[in-house]
């Protein structure tokens, strides 16, 4: 016999059996994590260097080159 023929024949197990697996799948659904985002670690930096009156070649010159060039020395940043 196969087992549609089974299950017919067998109405009450198989109601049983389909409750039972609506009712687990029901509670594991509810156990489930519920964070929309889940968190992870942002690995940038920014650095902003307000120089004012100073165009942008002269900031980029005498301010950013040489933090970008002390932060690229440090063994923690890759």
């Amino acid at each position: 016999m196969s087992l549609a023929a089974k299950s017919v024949e067998k109405k009450t197990f198989t109601w049983f059996a389909t409750f039972l697996v609506l009712v687990a799948g029901t509670f594991s659904f509810f156990q489930l994590g519920h964070l929309e985002d889940p968190e992870f670690t942002v690995k940038k930096a920014s650095i902003i260097t307000p120089y004012p009156g100073a165009s942008a070649e002269e900031v980029e010159m005498e301010v950013t080159d040489r933090i970008e060039q002390a932060v690229q020395q440090m063994s923690q940043v890759k």
